[in-house]
């Protein structure tokens, strides 16, 4: 070996034991598995496999070949060296939905599903242009709510207040407040609005 190939190998960035770690949990999350699946496919304990994804143990080779059979994916994705599919969605203006709420009184509320909910993502997407009236319906959710206003001014309804947002202003909030929207004035309103919610588990296993 030449010497600048030994200077290669021996600069060589280790693989980061988080990176296998988090790439662990998340997979197993994204195939909807708990860890008692995961114990119960690699034969192997699931407090042992809980320390794994927390980056208190390192596993050995055998080990992630084991995890990575499990999983479905090539031992290499568990080192961060590819992606899954699944991984990354890309969502095209042609595959939005809207949905109109019809059952408001006057100029209803169109909604725009730009990422929409599903059992093995915890993120939804919205694009919001609420009407003049309050929504027909009362939301109330799981998870967390996050609403940036991209356009105009609109108002949220919680049940003790009324909180009035103008374009740049955001705003969080649990989910479970029931809560509605209205535009307020008559220039349209147009908001983002991000739904954030932990996967619903077996057991209760994260």
């Amino acid at each position: 070996m030449t010497r600048a190939g030994k200077k290669s190998a021996a600069t060589a960035a280790p693989v980061d034991a988080n990176v296998i770690a988090s790439s662990i949990h998340a997979t197993r999350r994204r195939k909807g598995m708990t860890l008692a699946d995961l114990a119960e496919r690699t034969d192997m304990d699931k407090g042992y496999l809980s320390r794994v994804e927390r980056g208190q143990k390192s596993p050995s080779v055998g080990t992630l070949l084991k995890i990575a059979d499990a999983l479905g994916v090539p031992v290499g994705h568990l080192f961060g060296e590819n992606t899954d599919d699944n991984a990354v969605t890309v969502i095209r203006r042609t595959d939005h939905v809207e949905i109109a709420d019809d059952g408001a009184e006057g100029p209803g509320a169109l909604v725009r599903a730009l990422l929409p909910a599903s059992g093995k993502r915890r993120l939804s997407v919205f694009m919001i242009e609420p009407g003049s009236d309050r929504l027909s319906q009362k939301a109330d959710h799981p998870g967390d709510e996050f609403l940036y206003v991209l356009e105009g001014s609109l108002e949220i309804i919680f049940p003790d207040r009324v909180v009035q947002l103008d374009t740049g202003d955001a705003i969080h909030f649990d989910g479970h407040l029931r809560h509605q929207l209205r535009r307020v004035g008559e220039a349209p309103a147009r908001a983002l609005v991000a739904v954030a919610q932990d996967l619903t588990l077996r057991g209760g296993e994260e």
